[in-house]
Formats: C-alpha cells, sequence, structure tokens
C-alpha cells in the first residue's frame, strides 16, 4: 500500500525510515525545522536559515525519534486582519502510514479591549491550500474543492483533507467565517494521542488531516496560509495589550499606565 513515506522518503531518510513509524512519528512539542522543510509554508512565514537537523540513523518500528525543538520559531501576534501561515508543532501518521495529523499554530489570543471592555475575538476569513482558497462541507472542516485566482474549481482534495480550527485553545472549536456547525469536537478527540492535557492555552490553532491519495496526487503536506481578523483593531487597544500582557508583551503594570 502506497503512503507519505513512499513520497516523501527522500526528505525524509533519518526521520522516517524503519519500515513505519505510525503513530510515534512526533510525540514532540515544535518538530521544528524537519517539519517545516516538509511544509513551504511553514519556511516561508518563518526562514531559521541557521537551524541544521542531523541525519538519524535507521531504527526498529515503533521507536521514537526526536527533534531537537527550533528556538528561532515565534509565535505572532496578530491585530486586525492578516494573512500568514503557522508554525508546525505536533505531527502524527497514523492508519498504515496514509493518514497524517499535524497541528499549526497561528497566533497568540490576544486580551480585553479597553475602548468597551470586551474580550477581543478572533475569526477565521478564509484558509487557502497551495494558494487556492478552501470551499468546505456543511461541516466547516471537510475541504469540498478549492478555488485557484482565475475561479477554476479542484475537486481534487474532496473529503480528503479536513482542517479543523480553534479559538484560544484545545475546548474552543470553530468553523471559519459563513459555516456553522454546533457539534464540533476538542481538539484531543481530533489528534490522535492526545488527551485533556494538551489544553494549547491563549493560542490560535488547526489540526489539518490529510488522507493519501496517489490518484488525486494528495502526497505531501500542503502549503497551508490563513486569513485571520482579531476584532482588536484600534491603536489605543492594540498598545495597550501588548504593553501589559505579561506572556507575549512587554508586561507592564495597568497601574503605570494613564489609560484615560
Amino acid at each position: 500500500m502506497a503512503s507519505f513515506l513512499d513520497d516523501i522518503v527522500g526528505f525524509t531518510k533519518g526521520l522516517f525510515t524503519g519500515g513505519g513509524i505510525g503513530g510515534d512519528l512526533a510525540r514532540t512539542a515544535l518538530m521544528g525545522y524537519a517539519l517545516n522543510q516538509i511544509n513551504s509554508s511553514v519556511t516561508k512565514e518563518n526562514t531559521a536559515t541557521n537551524s541544521t537537523v542531523a541525519t538519524s540513523p535507521e531504527v526498529d518500528k515503533g521507536v521514537r525519534l526526536q527533534v531537537t525543538p527550533d528556538a528561532n520559531h515565534k509565535i505572532p501576534v496578530v491585530y486586525g486582519s492578516a494573512y500568514l501561515g503557522g508554525i508546525i508543532t505536533d505531527a502524527e501518521i497514523s492508519n498504515n502510514n496514509t493518514t497524517m495529523h499535524y497541528v499549526v499554530t497561528i497566533c497568540e489570543k490576544t486580551g480585553t479591549k479597553i475602548s468597551d471592555n470586551l474580550s477581543s475575538s478572533f475569526t477565521f476569513e478564509d484558509i487557502y491550500l497551495d494558494d487556492q482558497r478552501c470551499v468546505f462541507n456543511s461541516d466547516g472542516y471537510t475541504v469540498n474543492y478549492t478555488v485557484d485566482r482565475d475561479g477554476n474549481l479542484d475537486y481534487s482534495a474532496n473529503g480528503l483533507i479536513r482542517i479543523y480550527c480553534y479559538n484560544g485553545n484545545s475546548s474552543s472549536p470553530v468553523v471559519p467565517d459563513n459555516y456553522t456547525n454546533p457539534a464540533l469536537q476538542p481538539a484531543y478527540d481530533i489528534m490522535p494521542s492526545w488527551n485533556s492535557n494538551y489544553t494549547m492555552s491563549n493560542l490560535i490553532f488547526v489540526i489539518v488531516e490529510v488522507n493519501y491519495s496517489k490518484e488525486k496526487n494528495i502526497t505531501s503536506i500542503p502549503t497551508v496560509i490563513f486569513h485571520m481578523n482579531n476584532s482588536m483593531t484600534l491603536p489605543g487597544d492594540c498598545l495597550y495589550d501588548y504593553m501589559t500582557n505579561s506572556r507575549y508583551g512587554a508586561g507592564i503594570d495597568p497601574t503605570e499606565i494613564y489609560s484615560q
């Protein structure tokens, strides 16, 4: 049976050999540069030219391989509207090496707007695979077809790629704008080996499921770009949020800032 491993063996001779390491492929946070070489969207958005990955030896089936995390990757903070890729932070191959799940961390979840005391909110406006806009089935996560810049439709990914979106943590599933689905699952029910301890707190992220198909040319991780919209847009809100946030900002005590 053909699988992802057959098609990416050129790059992954050190990472993926040994007869199929299956679900233990990437149980390591920030798989980093190795996985980013597979996903060109990540390398374009997060260039890490000084990083290298040593070739791993041949291993027996089922043995875990771990790659040193790439410290050059940084999770961005998005205010307003932006197009951006993400960072692959986890990945697993299952189903006889024919199904890949990978986590793409997109950006930080921002705080409360001082202009109206409302929490900022993120919306997935559009998602693009290999520069083609995704149109989903009614469930909001299964790709129906993609549309290129000239309006041509491509059904190659139909039913083979699913993109599960999360807004702030693993327990906050959402669907892109203009879709509705009240029966979405938490991230730890989608990612094969996750459990409720995988919280992904204060992060905007997706889980991409790719099912191998030689006939449909679905044989590798596609380039993924997200059009994100944050309701925090006013300059004062953005500056105050960044100055006071202790996780991704300056961590200034709010009492030291005159905000009237």
